[in-house]
C-alpha cells in the first residue's frame, strides 16, 4: 500500500518535468525556427541589394569605358599628327592643353558608405580604388600642364607659329620644348585610366556571375 501510494506522488511530478521539457523544446524550436527565417529574409535581401549595387555600378563602368576609348582613340590621332609633323619639320599649330572631364571621384563613394562596402568583393573594391587613385592623380597632373598652358600658350595664339617655332631649325623654342612631351603624357594618363576601367568592368562581371 505504500508502494502505492509512493508511486501515485511521483508519477504527476515526472509529468510535469516532462510537460516542462516539452514546453521548453517547443518555445526554442519556435525561436530557433523564427531565427533562421529571419536570417534567411536578410540574407535574400543582402542578395537583392548587392545584384542592384553591382548593376548599377557596370552599368556605369561599361559606359564610361566606351566614352573612354573614343576620348583616347581621338586623342592619340591628334596627339600622332602633331608629333608627325613635327619631326618633318612642317611646325604645326599650338593648340592649348584643355582636359574637360566629368570624373567625380565622390560619385561612387556613397554606395560604399550606405554599406555597400559589406557587400562587394575585396577584388572588386580594389579594382575601384585602383581606378580611382589612376584618374585623380593623372587628372591632377594634367590640371597643372593645363594652368602652364593656359598661361604659357593661349595668350600667344595670334603671334604666329615664329613665337613657338624656331625658323632656323623649324622645331619649337627651349621654352616650349616640353610640349610633346606633355601630349604623351596625357596619351599615357588616358590609356592607364581605361585599362583600369576595363578591368573594374570584368570583376564586376565577374562577381555579378558569382552571386546569382
Amino acid at each position: 500500500m505504500r508502494t502505492s501510494i509512493k508511486e501515485s506522488s511521483t508519477h504527476p511530478r515526472t509529468r510535469l518535468i516532462i510537460d516542462r521539457l516539452v514546453e521548453l523544446t517547443i518555445v526554442f524550436v519556435g525561436v530557433y525556427a523564427a531565427f533562421a527565417l529571419n536570417a534567411h529574409q536578410i540574407h535574400k535581401q543582402e542578395q537583392q541589394r548587392r545584384g542592384q549595387i553591382l548593376a548599377y555600378l557596370e552599368k556605369g563602368a561599361a559606359a564610361g569605358a566606351e566614352r573612354l576609348k573614343q576620348v583616347t582613340v581621338n586623342y592619340d590621332r591628334n596627339m600622332n599628327q602633331f608629333l608627325d609633323r613635327l619631326a618633318k619639320g612642317e611646325m604645326p599649330e599650338m593648340t592649348p592643353i584643355s582636359w574637360a572631364s566629368n570624373y567625380n571621384p565622390n560619385e561612387n563613394a556613397w554606395l560604399l558608405q550606405a554599406g555597400g562596402l559589406e557587400l562587394l568583393d575585396i577584388e572588386t573594391i580594389a579594382r575601384m580604388r585602383e581606378l580611382d587613385t589612376a584618374a585623380s592623380t593623372g587628372l591632377a597632373t594634367m590640371a597643372h600642364y593645363q594652368t602652364l598652358s593656359d598661361q604659357l600658350i593661349a595668350p600667344h595664339l595670334g603671334e604666329g607659329r615664329s613665337f613657338f617655332y624656331d625658323p632656323t631649325t623649324k622645331q619649337l623654342r627651349k621654352e616650349y620644348a616640353q610640349y610633346p612631351a606633355i601630349l604623351e603624357e596625357g596619351s599615357r594618363i588616358l590609356h592607364d585610366i581605361s585599362q583600369k576601367t576595363d578591368q573594374l568592368v570584368a570583376q564586376l562581371r565577374v562577381e555579378q556571375g558569382h552571386h546569382r
